[in-house]
């Protein structure tokens, strides 16, 4: 598939849903949840498994931000990472 078609099909969706590409553009100026690289990686896993965003997601970064970033527990993503996997089941 070229670039050119690829470009054509991707376009023809992002009008179909205004207010996706400066959504897009904010998270990548890394404007959304205070800055935080790791709450918006935490967002997006959230996201990508089809949580309802503002009963679902939004109230478990809350919970994940006050139970790993408030407390220090995680700082960046290299942390996150290398969290324990049963530790960050309880959000």
């Amino acid at each position: 598939m070229s670039t050119a078609l690829l470009k054509r099909i991707v376009d023809s969706y992002m009008q179909k849903v205004s207010g996706l590409k400066e959504h897009c553009e904010r998270c990548l100026r890394t404007e959304r949840w205070g800055g935080s690289v790791v709450l918006m990686v935490v967002d997006a896993a959230f996201t990508s498994i089809g949580l309802n965003y503002f009963t679902a997601v939004v109230p478990k970064v809350e919970e994940f931000r006050k139970g790993f970033i408030e407390t220090g527990r995680i700082k960046n993503l290299k942390e996150l990472a290398n969290a324990d996997i049963d530790e960050l089941r309880w959000v």
